[in-house]
């Protein structure tokens, strides 16, 4: 139950945030109809996804994307992971590219897809993602220590972070992906020995 008022609760500000930082637009016909070609190519016989136009504010370049989702498995519990494919277009050419999201449920059943889910960019195991989910307060105080001697760090260090990505670095360590509410970003890499998890050290964006 724990997780899952976490997930609702990350769930509801990260949309908020994102609101403040994205503007949108509905697509027009003549970029539909593009999507529209190019999905039937990729995917012969489906339906296409709804397409959305978005841009950063205050950018001149509008980007139109489309995701479509595998349903839902049951991974190690009480995770849920699914496959999404997303469709992107900028600057006049159609992209796809795949991407593994996880989130916590504890519900017999995934049930419906969340708002906010966890990319996962490296192939960990399901309990390595649970200690780093289990972690996440305690691993961010630590960055946040670590960010008082980056000075790329420093000008955002108490601003309120969301975790969005889990990897690894070059290194084999464990890479925590946060994103502030003011859009910066910050990658913390985390050392294990043992049972204990630790922030190493941290990169700024």
């Amino acid at each position: 139950m724990r997780y899952a008022v976490l997930a609702v609760a990350m769930g509801v500000a990260g949309i908020a945030q994102a609101q403040v930082r994205t503007e949108t637009r509905t697509p027009t016909a003549a970029e539909q109809q593009s999507f529209e070609q190019f999905y039937r190519q990729a995917a012969p016989g489906a339906v296409p996804p709804p397409l959305h136009a978005s841009r950063q504010r205050g950018a001149r370049q509008w980007t139109l994307s489309a995701v479509v989702d595998s349903a839902p498995a049951r991974d190690v519990l009480p995770l849920c992971r699914l496959a999404r494919t997303r469709y992107t277009q900028a600057g006049g050419e159609w992209r796809s590219s795949s991407e593994q999201h996880v989130w916590v449920h504890h519900a017999p059943q995934c049930g419906p897809v969340p708002a906010h889910m966890l990319e996962l960019r490296a192939p960990l195991a399901g309990i390595d993602i649970l200690k780093l989910v289990q972690a996440e307060k305690v691993l961010l105080q630590r960055a946040r220590l670590l960010m008082t001697g980056n000075t790329s760090c420093a000008p955002t260090r108490s601003r309120a972070f969301q975790l969005r990505v889990l990897d690894k670095t070059k290194q084999g360590l464990f890479l925590l992906g946060f994103e502030s509410d003011i859009g910066t970003r910050v990658d913390v890499s985390v050392r294990q020995s043992r049972a204990e998890l630790t922030a190493w050290n941290v990169s700024c964006y």
